[in-house]
C-alpha cells in the first residue's frame, strides 16, 4: 500500500529542561500517544545568578516533540506531570504549527487534521522570542534581554548557512558560526526586550543577528 506526503496542522511541545532530563521528557510524551522527539542540547544564560555562584549545571536538554491536534493536550500534560518529585527542573510550552509534513496512506478516507476546532484559543499572554546571533554575543544578548524584563532563557549552538553572493548582495561579514537565544516573555513586554537586544553594541552592525517571535499557547514550569 502507497503513501503520500501531506501537510496537517498541529501542535509542537517544546521542552527545556535539566541536562539528562530529556529522555524521560520523550518517554512522558511516548507514553501519551506521541511517535517520538527530538533532544537538543543547549545552555542557560551565564547571567544566572546560580551559574554565577557555581551552584546550578548550566547544561540543559530542549525536547521538540510534534502531534496532531487531537493529541497535543495528552502529551502536553504527560510532560507536565513527567518529574513532579524533582525541583525547577525546567519550562514545556505548547506551540501552534500551520503545516506538519507527515505520510498518509493512500485511499484514507478520513482526515482527521484537515479542519480545527472553531474554539481554538487565538489569545496568547506570552511569546516565545527566537534571536539567531554571531556566536559569543548569545550571553550579551541575553543581559540586555533581563534588564528589559525577561526572566532567562536557553542558548543553543547553531551554524549559518549564508552564500557568499548573499554576503556580497547584503553587504555583511559572513560569520558561520551562531548561537540560537530562546526567551519567554510576557507578550506586551515583547517588543522592549527585542528594542534592548537590537541596541547591544556587538548585535548594532549588519549581518549581527536575528529576531522572531512565536505566540505561545500554554506554558508551564516543570517540577515545581
Amino acid at each position: 500500500m502507497t503513501s503520500d506526503m501531506v501537510f496537517y496542522p498541529g501542535k509542537l511541545i517544546l521542552s527545556i529542561v535539566a541536562h539528562d532530563q530529556g529522555e524521560a521528557v520523550v518517554n512522558a510524551t511516548k507514553d501519551a500517544g506521541a511517535q517520538g522527539g527530538t533532544i537538543i542540547h543547549g545552555r542557560s544564560d551565564t547571567s544566572s545568578l546560580l551559574d554565577i555562584l557555581g551552584l546550578h549545571d548550566p547544561a540543559q536538554d530542549i525536547v521538540l516533540t510534534l502531534s496532531g491536534d487531537n493529541e497535543a493536550e495528552a502529551i502536553f500534560q504527560a510532560v507536565k506531570t513527567c518529574n513532579p518529585t524533582k525541583k525547577n527542573l525546567g519550562t514545556t510550552m505548547l506551540i501552534d504549527v500551520r503545516g506538519i509534513l507527515h505520510h498518509m496512506t493512500a485511499g484514507t478516507s478520513e482526515n482527521i487534521h484537515a479542519t480545527r476546532s472553531a474554539t481554538m484559543s487565538t489569545t496568547s499572554s506570552h511569546v516565545l522570542i527566537s534571536f539567531i546571533v554571531n556566536k559569543g554575543t548569545a550571553d550579551d544578548a541575553m543581559a540586555a534581554a533581563r534588564k528589559a524584563g525577561a526572566s532567562g532563557g536557553t542558548i543553543i549552538n547553531a551554524k549559518g548557512t549564508a552564500k557568499e553572493d548573499d554576503v556580497k548582495f547584503f553587504g555583511i561579514t559572513l560569520v558561520p558560526e551562531k548561537e540560537m537565544l530562546l526567551t519567554i516573555v510576557p507578550q506586551d513586554k515583547a517588543v522592549s526586550i527585542i528594542d534592548a537586544v537590537k541596541a547591544v553594541p556587538s548585535l548594532e552592525e549588519p549581518g549581527a543577528g536575528i529576531a522572531f517571535t512565536v505566540d505561545i499557547m500554554e506554558f508551564a514550569f516543570l517540577g515545581r
